[in-house]
């Protein structure tokens, strides 16, 4: 994620009590959500996601270089998410675009185009070397970064997704029998505790 998203969903949330009259079914209804009883507006609901491919890899300069052209892309209000990887030569840009259903800052693909060029870089705006797409702010963007984090695990080098679900269930049942000791457990501890006076006493 960007140095922003987590501020601004929180600065963006409006919060509305029962009974506000905002009817939340239908296209422009899906920019909000609820949790724990109360709705939320999201910034944004469908925007764009425009990756840039097979750039000159000259115009990238190096690492830094490419490093200081991602944050410049950051700092204009209406790019949500940007990636420039110098290795694989490929620009990836989340945008909110002019027509986006929201009032929030906007930029065009030829804004950003022109930024770039202006930077050194000169992408192309065809099939081979460009693919746009929709992009679902919430689904793709809000639910991955809060929502469940089982969905960002990812097992430990050496284990399987299986295997490590499996260690997972196994620590948790530990976990859980060391917090709440049943019968069995008290009894076999007074046991064992028994077994050591007798062997203190000798």
């Amino acid at each position: 994620m960007d140095r922003r998203d987590n501020q601004q969903v929180e600065k963006t949330k409006e919060v509305f009590g029962p009974g506000a009259g905002d009817d939340i079914s239908g296209d422009k209804g899906s920019q909000f959500i609820e949790e724990d009883g109360k709705k939320f507006r999201m910034p944004y609901k469908m925007i764009k996601k425009v990756t840039f491919k097979n750039l000159d890899q000259k115009e990238l300069v190096d690492i830094p270089h490419s490093a200081r052209l991602q944050y410049r892309l950051l700092l204009f209000d209406a790019v949500i998410k940007a990636k420039v990887d110098y290795y694989k030569k490929f620009i990836r840009i989340v945008y909110n675009h002019p027509e986006a259903d929201n009032i929030r800052e906007k930029i065009s693909r030829k804004q950003l185009i022109d930024f770039l060029a202006g930077e050194g870089v000169h992408v192309k705006a065809d099939a081979e070397n460009m693919e746009e797409t929709d992009y679902d702010y919430i689904k793709e963007l809000y639910n991955y970064a809060y929502f469940p984090k089982s969905i960002r695990e990812s097992p430990p080098y050496g284990w399987t997704r299986e295997e490590w679900k499996s260690e997972q269930e196994r620590q948790e049942k530990k976990k859980y029998r060391e917090e709440h000791p049943g019968i069995i457990s008290k009894f076999l501890g007074k046991k064992n505790g028994q077994k050591k006076e007798a062997a203190g006493s000798h």
